[in-house]
């Protein structure tokens, strides 16, 4: 199985917006907040709507990730691994609850319906 490059765990891991596209047809990217726990990169959806990245991810097309200037094609997968829930919360908090701002949205973010909608990343 392909694994995330040590230096692009680093971008996400620095970057407040990563950018994400997926779905047919979907040129331009979408800027989201996204974790890394490990080798490994999540994202929430905060609102689920019908022409959403997460949807277009659900309905099993694939997409891609931008950090910096690498674009790295990925499949979206529902995660399922509830002992990583904690790992995820704890990650959102760390990287987006230290401005004063943020907090509101990583409250939400950690709520049961939105981690409901925790995707994963995983490198084509």
């Amino acid at each position: 199985m392909k694994k995330f490059s040590k230096a692009f765990l680093k971008c996400i891991e620095e970057t407040q917006i990563t950018s994400v596209r997926a779905g047919k047809g979907r040129e331009k990217f979408t800027g989201i907040w996204m974790v890394s726990v490990g080798d490994r990169i999540f994202a929430r959806s905060y609102n689920l709507s019908a022409r959403s990245w997460y949807t277009s991810f659900i309905q099993g097309s694939d997409g891609d990730i931008k950090c910096g200037n690498e674009i790295i094609p990925v499949r979206g997968v529902k995660q399922a691994d509830d002992h990583l829930t904690s790992a995820i919360n704890k990650a959102y908090e760390k990287k987006y609850a230290v401005k004063e701002h943020n907090r509101k949205w990583v409250s939400g973010l950690i709520q049961p319906e939105r981690i409901a909608r925790t995707m994963e990343f995983i490198p084509l």
